[in-house]
């Protein structure tokens, strides 16, 4: 790791480059929005008290909150691999997005890029599994990493996220507007649904997963009135679990098969070649046709929550009628 001095010097002097490159004009405003406010909050992961601007201007997204902070309108200057997606963020949005740059991933950052980028502050998770140096980016720019374990940490961290880079959120206003509508699915379907049996998965990086009682989507799928696949109900590990394809048939009574999509309905590749395994299609929910997309559980937006509501209502609707 390098030396404190040096990066701020670095940082510095690439400063003094580019205002030398823009010239005089407007430094003035320049200088006073660097002279905000600062107040101090708590990077839970590091345990350590953080002074951050009360309203930082360039901020860079670390893991789980590149599209949170797209939805509270903040464009990140440097983003960790990935992190913006196109199939976690509004087409309109995420064109505003798409060019951020990359300052390195959840093996590593590259310090360097994280002085280009300029920063004011630093935010995102650590469930304690990254490769990041979070000493060494800090020497650049305030940085401040929530501790989380599994996805419901990370939604219910939105708030926080928020306050972080300054935003208003009527996050507790809409989570409740949220749990209500999936309460009126429980009211309306509950009945039919106590029985399904629910197993949602999909494939990442090239391995099926099966969400557990952990994940964000169960969360919500019981807050509806599903019954659950008690395989993946009794003292999970993690939020999901690994399913090799030849284990397929284990889902044979699972009543409902959900499979996930991107935020706009797009089926993966991967999860296109699940659904065209005659080992799924032999599955007895999906040969009686209940199997069905679900918005995924790991994109934490109200977007995508209420997306995924609007998914488990029209399951649960059609799934009733067929009982």
């Amino acid at each position: 790791m390098r030396p404190r001095s040096s990066l701020k010097t670095v940082a510095a002097l690439l400063a003094a480059s580019a205002l030398a490159v823009s010239g005089c004009g407007g430094g003035d405003d320049e200088a006073a929005a660097g002279e905000g406010e600062t107040r101090t909050v708590e990077s839970s992961f590091t345990g350590e008290k953080i002074e951050i601007p009360t309203e930082p201007k360039r901020v860079v997204a670390l893991w789980r909150t590149g599209a949170m902070l797209t939805e509270l309108g903040v464009k990140p200057v440097g983003q960790l691999e990935a992190e913006l997606m196109a199939e976690e963020i509004p087409a309109e949005q995420f064109a505003e997005v798409k060019d951020t740059p990359v300052i390195g991933s959840w093996e590593g950052i590259d310090v360097e890029k994280v002085i280009e980028a300029d920063p004011d502050l630093i935010i995102g998770m650590d469930n304690g599994g990254l490769g990041i140096d979070y000493e060494a980016i800090s020497e650049v720019a305030p940085t401040v990493i929530l501790k989380i374990a599994e996805p419901t940490d990370v939604w219910d961290n939105y708030p926080v996220v928020a306050d972080l880079v300054g935003k208003t959120t009527d996050f507790e206003e809409r989570d409740k507007a949220l749990n209500e509508r999936l309460a009126t699915i429980k009211d309306q379907y509950g009945d039919a649904l106590a029985d399904a049996s629910a197993t949602s998965l999909g494939y990442s990086e090239s391995v099926l997963y099966v969400d557990t009682s952990k994940s964000l989507t169960y969360r919500r799928l019981e807050a509806a009135g599903f019954g659950y696949n008690p395989t993946y109900t009794d003292n999970p590990e993690r939020y999901s679990a690994e399913l090799a394809t030849e284990n397929l048939p284990s889902l044979n009574t699972s009543n409902v098969l959900l499979y996930d999509t991107g935020l706009g309905g797009e089926v993966s590749a991967e999860n296109e070649k699940l659904l065209a395994m005659p080992s799924w299609k032999r599955l007895p929910a999906a040969a009686a046709g209940h199997a069905y997309p679900l918005t995924s559980g790991t994109i934490y937006t109200f977007e995508a929550a209420d997306r995924q509501a609007a998914d488990i209502a029209k399951v649960a609707e059609a799934y009733a009628a067929a009982q």
